[in-house]
């Protein structure tokens, strides 16, 4: 049985007094790639920043690798080996492609640092190619995968990634599935979400629907009877 890295318990948590999770348990196992579906509002984003750290926890717990992680600041998340690509993806626009990855290697040795740039641009050849540019100039689908990468150069223990298919055309969204299938291969845990029906069920091993704070739904893909437009409806109706 593949060994646990993430373990979820009533995780309650949200914003001031706007509650967004109202307990919700879950687990991640080692390798392992889970997409948290949902309509808007439904928690998702809000369960990936109490992961990392970005939303306070008010109940519940949060373990990594048997170590609680739960009430801990997004830098020292960050330390324990979980790394978040934001919606947004928080890149640097008027530094180099390169530069932009290395901070992902910060407060890391030169030949840690070095191995990890040659992998992900084993993962990324077309950032191979553009390292020395300034990132702004990339489209949107390239400052995707810099941000992918930057996270990547830190070799994390569990990468969470927020909507990475945003605003992508259908080329890139179908480069990212590959990359993320990859990155199964070679073992990396992630959890994901995704509103790119498609996507998700391409790449995930399991997914989960939040509803309204609380999950409605846990299962594998390949323990799932369910068609993709039913699924779209457990999510939406």
């Amino acid at each position: 049985m593949p060994k646990l890295l993430l373990s979820v318990h009533n995780v309650k948590s949200g914003y001031r007094n706007h509650p967004i999770l109202l307990g919700v348990d879950f687990d991640v196992s080692l390798g392992e790639l889970v997409v948290l579906l949902g309509a808007n509002g439904s928690g998702k984003s809000t369960c990936l920043n109490t992961i990392s750290g970005f939303v306070s926890l008010s109940a519940g717990s949060i373990m990594l690798d048997g170590s609680e992680i739960g009430h801990l600041a997004p830098h020292v998340v960050f330390r324990t080996g979980v790394v978040q690509v934001s919606q947004k993806r928080d890149l640097f626009p008027d530094l180099t492609v390169e530069d932009n990855l290395r901070l992902g290697g910060r407060n890391r040795g030169r030949e840690f640092i070095e191995d990890s740039l040659a992998q992900v641009y084993n993962y990324f050849p077309r950032l191979a190619e553009r390292k020395r540019q300034r990132t702004r100039m990339l489209s949107g689908g390239e400052q995707q995968m810099v941000a992918i990468g930057r996270a990547l150069v830190s070799r994390p223990k569990l990468l969470l990634l927020d909507e990475p298919s945003g605003g992508l055309s259908p080329q890139f969204v179908n480069e990212i599935a590959a990359i993320f299938r990859r990155l199964k291969v070679d073992g990396v845990t992630m959890l994901m979400v995704e509103q790119d029906i498609n996507l998700a069920l391409a790449v995930a091993d399991r997914f989960i629907i939040l509803r309204s704070g609380t999950i409605h739904e846990d299962t594998t893909i390949k323990g799932s009877t369910d068609t993709k437009e039913e699924i779209v409806r457990k999510i939406y109706l």
